[in-house]
């Protein structure tokens, strides 16, 4: 159990803070020192390519229909072109002087890096395989992870594709078996990332999985998100209109939380899987007593459904928190906590469950490169819980009849939404559990 935020040893200072003209220079300097330290030394080389080397997912169209269909609506297929993305990349290479351009854009767009479009950050040299994100032709000519950490795989892209069996055929290209391929390793080396001059831990998706009950007990990334629905399930049927019957074809939905982008794209079953996803994810338990001072109310959130802590991702912009409403026996409320306040956002005394960073000054961010350390870490790991308690006020001729206890996720916050150049946007509150508690008096 943990119910508070958990401080993190601080790391050492960054060689650069926004603002600071001097200290970013000399962290230009030592990029390409910097980066092939956290990203493994001569990778860059050895995953350097002619532009054109990655071949189209629309030549995977023609035999893998559905497949295509399901990855076409993906967040993978808009890891570049994402209008929340974008804006952010953007923030950061300007108040980086570039530094970030190929730390964060590689995980968005791995084919552009790897054929010398990218830089520059605008994708002005982008083609049009660049634009599609993480594509059908980077996963299955990756032949290597050197480390589950900041994209540190290596591609040999050509005639032959890999993946999860070798046994198919087909008449376009060879087919060969990568255990890589089987491996969570194989998604942590994008959702685990580490800041390259600071040493934060910016995302730790796969650490999460690695440390936890689903990794003993032998639960993989790939078996909950590459499956039709939330948890394990078997997906029978052929990857190919030539292929074999098979008790399982890995989906490529890979859906997560964002059921808010989607349904922005117009993705209503993908929308609709990404809140199965969020509702199998946790529950509530909570229970209350009456004494002098008013109802007590303990809510214990449990994560029943994630193999990492939740949230997870961008956490640092991404928030859950619980939403507590007390009613009289009129119906009327009379409690309030985590609700929207002014301009859409959250009471800032709501309990959150979230990570933040903290800059080199020590002060709060969500900038995720100025990240120097961790701020603030109150999320729930898998198969674990988190209690809160409430004292709820009650007035002996108004007291609480009934309570409404809620979970709530939202894929960015309000602030963050805020802070980007794209027009005005709402972001949704979506609810991940409930619980309906009577009082008797």
């Amino acid at each position: 159990m943990n119910n508070t935020a958990t401080p993190i040893d601080r790391p050492k200072r960054p060689l650069w803070k926004s603002g600071k003209t001097a200290i970013l220079a000399a962290a230009a300097v030592c990029i390409g020192v910097l980066i092939a330290a956290v990203s493994g030394a001569g990778l860059d080389e050895k995953n350097t390519f002619e532009e054109g080397a990655f071949e189209s997912p629309d030549r995977c169209l023609s035999c893998h229909q559905e497949i295509h269909s399901q990855w076409s609506g993906s967040m993978h297929r808009f890891a570049w072109e994402n209008a929340f993305y974008q804006p952010d990349y953007l923030q950061a290479s300007r108040e980086t002087e570039g530094f970030t351009d190929v730390f964060c854009g590689e995980c968005h767009a791995p084919i552009a890096r790897r054929t010398q479009q990218l830089p520059p950050p605008d994708g002005s040299r982008f083609d049009d395989i660049s634009k599609k994100g993480v594509s059908c032709d980077y996963c299955h000519t990756v032949r290597e992870v050197v480390e589950p950490v900041n994209v540190q795989t290596l591609s040999e892209p050509g005639r032959v594709k890999r993946g999860p069996r070798g046994d198919g055929n087909s008449p376009y290209h060879d087919v060969e078996f990568s255990e890589i391929h089987t491996d969570p390793a194989f998604c942590g080396a994008c959702h685990n990332v580490v800041h390259p001059t600071s040493g934060a831990t910016v995302i730790d998706t796969y650490d999460d999985w690695k440390q936890g009950p689903y990794a003993e007990q032998g639960i993989r990334c790939q078996d909950c998100h590459m499956t039709p629905g939330p948890g394990v399930e078997k997906n029978p049927g052929k990857s190919s209109f030539m292929g074999e019957e098979r008790d399982h074809v890995a989906t490529h939905f890979f859906p997560g939380g964002s059921a808010f982008f989607h349904d922005r794209a117009g993705n209503s079953d993908k929308a609709e899987l990404a809140r199965k996803m969020l509702d199998a994810a946790a529950e509530i338990e909570a229970e209350t007593k009456t004494g002098e001072d008013g109802t007590e109310l303990l809510v214990r959130v449990k994560n029943i459904g994630a193999g990492h802590k939740i949230p997870t991702g961008v956490t640092y912009i991404r928030k859950i928190w619980l939403e507590v409403t007390a009613y009289n026996e009129a119906g009327e409320a009379v409690y309030a906590s985590g609700h929207p306040v002014d301009g859409n956002h959250i009471d800032p005394d709501t309990v959150f469950y979230r990570k933040t960073f903290r800059d080199a000054d020590g002060n709060p961010t969500q900038k995720s490169w100025l990240a120097d350390g961790i701020y603030y870490d109150r999320r729930i790991a898998p198969m674990e819980h988190d209690e809160q308690r409430f004292v709820l006020p009650s007035d002996p001729d108004d007291g609480i009849a009934a309570l409404t206890v809620r979970l709530l996720y939202r894929s960015m916050s309000q602030e963050a939404a805020n802070g980007w150049d794209i027009g005005e946007i709402t972001v949704p509150s979506i609810e991940m559990a409930r619980k309906e508690l009577e009082i008797r008096q």
